[in-house]
């Protein structure tokens, strides 16, 4: 088996790396009275994301089963204390209650439901496929014309350059480049499965 190269070596960290760069951090005021029933409505949680409760010091947070959140139980999973805790969340659907005094039975419990880290999330709407543009009709290149005839041998004379050709090249450089990227990312990506395969 052939040892892999220092590239190869340095794109499966980066690939390895790049999920926990990209985990989000969602801060929650863990305070009693509160009603976290719809809280992660608006978040798109994921596996590797993080919440940091933030509390005083006459709470606690918990990470609990179903069982222990419905019926506000002491049993847990984890317990977090001290003011700030930040707890890595899993797939499913996860937990969490204040177990101090009658906390939770008052409202201080929160359940999230947790995507997986490699599942992309559906659209909010369905996106409609788009038809690619017709491509324009390039323009005709100038005729070049011919140097001029030098009337003293000694003296040289340059050619005149062709202008370019009008309309710009600019955007179809740019999709030609992103072309270039996506399949050479693709290939990459290929070359990499099939050494890990």
């Amino acid at each position: 088996m052939a040892t892999p190269s220092a590239a190869t070596i340095s794109l499966m960290v980066l690939l390895l790396v790049a999920p926990a760069v990209f985990a989000a951090n969602y801060p929650i005021s863990w305070t009693q009275g509160t009603n976290y029933d719809n809280w992660d409505s608006d978040k798109d949680l994921v596996a590797g994301d993080t919440i940091t409760f933030e509390y005083g010091p006459s709470h606690t947070v918990n990470v609990v089963d179903k069982d222990a959140y419905d019926n506000c139980g002491s049993a847990a999973i984890s317990k977090h204390s001290g003011g700030s805790s930040k707890i890595t969340l899993e797939a499913g659907t996860m937990y969490f209650i204040c177990p101090e005094g009658n906390h939770c039975a008052d409202g201080m419990k929160l359940s999230v439901q947790v995507g997986d880290a490699d599942t992309p999330s559906p659209p909010d709407t369905p996106t409609t496929p788009t038809t690619p543009a017709t491509p324009a009709t390039p323009a005709t290149p100038p005729t070049p014309t011919s140097p001029a005839t030098p009337t003293d041998p000694s003296t040289p004379t340059t050619p005149s350059k062709p202008s370019p050709p009008a309309g710009g090249t600019g955007a179809a450089t740019s999709s030609v480049n992103m072309n270039f990227i996506v399949i050479g990312g693709s290939i990459l990506l290929a070359s990499l499965f099939a050494f890990l395969g």
